[in-house]
């Protein structure tokens, strides 16, 4: 793990182009990336939108939960520079996936090369909140769930699911979140390594070796 501090989340947007290039310069195939909704996806749209056009081409984005009522994660990824894109037409709207309940998260045998994700302050992850592992990692759960009683409104909602995340994701280079002060707790508590996902969702990563960062603006972590 390596914890990339930023003095803002917009410091973070030549980070994400610089991997998303990287991906790109090692491989000539379809780039798939993770995107969170809310705060989270600024930066990292903003990082998609300074690669240069055939880069763009090849990015596929796929969106690791989705609101069913209200405002949509779908809304913030457009609302944030993603329609301005499509009507430039630089992006597709086709290059945008979202999750749907009874579908897999990506076609089989496809994996993510990126995976971006916010924490929240309960340190959940896409709409996988506490007290959600181990049942969304049993064997035989579908890699996209419907959550009808989240914590946070609104109450339903799809999310990729931990047995998803490791059929997908494993092979990703994942960068975990935590913007905003209202994070502070959940970054402390994730770096003292003293709990599981079930009390904490983001702690999935380091307990299934996954390859990450955590990227973060609060500075002066007491640990």
């Amino acid at each position: 793990m390596k914890k990339i501090v930023v003095d803002d989340p917009g410091r973070f947007s030549p980070l994400v182009a610089s991997a998303i290039q990287q991906v790109a310069q090692a491989s000539d195939r379809e780039i798939a990336i993770g995107v969170p909704g809310g705060r989270g996806a600024v930066s990292v749209v903003a990082g998609l939108l300074q690669c240069d056009s055939e880069i763009l081409k090849r990015v596929h984005v796929y969106l690791v939960d989705e609101r069913l009522h209200g405002s949509t994660n779908l809304d913030t990824l457009l609302d944030v520079g993603l329609a301005d894109a499509i009507e430039s037409g630089t992006f597709k709207r086709s290059q945008i996936h979202v999750p749907q309940e009874g579908t897999e998260f990506m076609p089989h045998g496809r994996n993510l090369e990126l995976l971006f994700l916010g924490v929240g302050e309960d340190g959940h992850v896409a709409s996988l909140f506490p007290g959600s592992y181990p049942e969304l990692d049993a064997k035989g759960t579908d890699s996209v769930v419907r959550i009808d009683s989240s914590p946070k409104p609104p109450p339903e909602r799809f999310t990729i699911s931990y047995r998803g995340l490791k059929d997908h994701a494993k092979r990703a280079q994942t960068y975990l979140l935590f913007f905003g002060e209202g994070k502070r707790i959940a970054l402390e508590r994730f770096l003292s390594e003293k709990e599981n996902p079930s009390t904490l969702p983001c702690m999935f990563f380091p307990r299934e070796w996954f390859s990450f960062n955590v990227v973060t603006d609060i500075k002066e972590i007491s640990v």
